[in-house]
């Protein structure tokens, strides 16, 4: 189907970490809700880490569930739902 959105669990990953990134390079917040809670974590995870990293951070991991977006002076929390 053309300009219809990917259903692959995968792209789904791919496309909520890049609009997740940009969200987190932009906040003030303490903490943020992934949008992506899918089948998919591990490729949603490296791709946010990726995207971080591009954006001048970078992610690490905060016990079982969360992640951390550090942008030095910001240390925001990703939690899954």
């Amino acid at each position: 189907m053309q300009d219809e959105p990917s259903a692959d669990p995968r792209d789904q990953a791919i496309r909520a970490a890049l609009r997740d990134a940009s969200s987190l390079a932009a906040m003030v917040a303490t903490e943020f809700g992934a949008t992506y809670w899918g089948a998919e974590r591990a490729v949603y995870v490296a791709t946010l880490a990726e995207y971080v990293t591009d954006l001048g951070g970078r992610l690490e991991e905060a016990g079982t569930r969360d992640v951390i977006a550090d942008f030095g002076a910001r240390r925001i929390t990703v939690r899954f739902g």
